[in-house]
């Protein structure tokens, strides 16, 4: 972490305050959301006061995935997701009139926290932090843009160029979520000056199923069928998700049933496949049910910086299918998945790699992959890492702002 500089304390309670910006609400579902509210939860229970400052994105919460118990603690901005709606890109563009409302909270924190560079919203918090001179964590989630849209990429990478590393190079403390993404960031920051702290996994909510009776009942919770194979599919419903690879596989293995849970551009009731079943966006507690029911989780994604399902669902007992990409973010994976080469720009070469693999079992046993799990993803050290950056940046001033090039 870099020091320097002073901090204008103005701002009612600074001592133990601290923003927290993100792009969207737990609401929007997706695995960035989920680690940001856990993050927001340790933040509080450490006894910190914390306004999580972020767009509502008009996703309809489904029962416990709303933020209902983190609500008095967030300040939400007016904004549009247009560009999500059009093209399956989340890019929330706040309003001009809620920066009054980005100051404030900035101005009454000690320190702000910034989830994701990519986003107009955390560009917009962190050029006011610094302007207050208020220490910023950086809590960085992607790295090389992976989305399949061509124009899409570039948009990325312009913002890459023009933000997301300047924001790298200045921040007060950087965390990223794994080796890829460290790794990716690798020359704008000193190598022991970046963090690498993953996502926390509640292994007694994705856990095994106890008996055969208990895998009946849960089956018949979620209106899946009580025998035959179940491949389950976890996750935003966009391409560069893999879920056009889905489509491909169920056409091609009528013999199993493909149990879908997100949401996204993309609509699986419109394949007209009898073999799928669709959820739309579960709550956590029937996403931990959907993994410990299901023979694989299928995750052809071709890219991916954590992945918090490929995790979960060996915490619940699973088996899980995917890409090898996955073991860069970590290689002591490599017993627990069944790993196929996942190409984008040939669905139909990928899905049928996939669907051959469904018969497959990874080398280690299911016990042996949720004990790594909980060893290398506890959510108590995820948790007390977190909170020794944040104890560090209050205790220190922030670094002034400063216009640094490219190393």
């Amino acid at each position: 972490m870099r020091r320097g500089g002073a901090i204008n304390r103005g701002g009612a309670g600074n001592d133990r305050g601290v923003a927290v910006f993100s792009a969207y609400y737990l609401a929007h579902g997706g695995g960035m959301e989920l680690a940001t509210a856990d993050l927001v939860r340790a933040l509080l229970a450490a006894g910190m006061r914390v306004t999580w400052v972020s767009q509502a994105d008009g996703v309809s919460q489904a029962e416990g995935v709303s933020q209902d118990d983190l609500a008095p603690h967030c300040r939400p901005v007016p904004g549009t997701d247009i560009v999500y709606a059009l093209s399956g890109v989340p890019l929330p563009l706040p309003m001009p009139w809620a920066l009054p409302r980005i100051v404030r909270a900035i101005r009454e924190a000690r320190v702000v926290i910034v989830v994701e560079a990519n986003f107009v919203l955390s560009v917009t918090a962190f050029v006011i932090a610094r302007l207050c001179r208020r220490p910023t964590l950086l809590v960085q989630h992607v790295g090389e843009p992976s989305t399949v849209s061509r124009v899409a990429r570039a948009v990325m990478r312009l913002g890459e160029r023009l933000a997301t590393r300047p924001m790298v190079r200045g921040a007060d403390a950087v965390v990223c979520v794994s080796p890829v993404v460290s790794g990716y960031f690798a020359n704008e920051r000193p190598g022991q000056d970046c963090l690498t702290i993953g996502h926390g996994i509640d292994t007694n909510s994705f856990r095994p199923s106890q008996s055969a009776e208990e895998r009946m009942a849960d089956r018949a919770l979620l209106g899946l069928p009580d025998h035959g194979r179940v491949a389950c599919f976890v996750g935003r419903l966009t391409e560069s998700k893999g879920i056009g690879v889905v489509a491909a596989m169920a056409r091609a293995r009528p013999d199993w049933t493909f149990a879908i849970a997100g949401t996204g551009p993309v609509d699986p009731a419109r394949w007209n496949l009898r073999n799928v079943i669709t959820f739309g966006q579960l709550d956590r507690q029937a996403v931990a049910r959907l993994y410990r029911v299901s023979d694989v989780t299928v995750l052809p994604s071709q890219s991916e910086s954590f992945s918090l399902v490929v995790r979960e669902a060996l915490a619940a007992g699973g088996t899980v299918l995917c890409s090898p990409q996955i073991l860069d973010t970590d290689p002591g994976l490599s017993p627990f998945l069944l790993t196929e080469a996942v190409d984008l720009g040939n669905v139909a070469a990928t899905a049928s790699r996939f669907a051959a693999a469904l018969d497959r079992q990874p080398a280690a046993g299911r016990d042996q992959a949720r004990g790594y799990v909980a060893r290398e993803c506890s959510g108590a050290a995820v948790t007390a890492r977190y909170l020794a950056v944040v104890e560090a940046l209050m205790a220190h001033p922030a670094r002034p702002p400063a216009v640094r090039s490219a190393a």
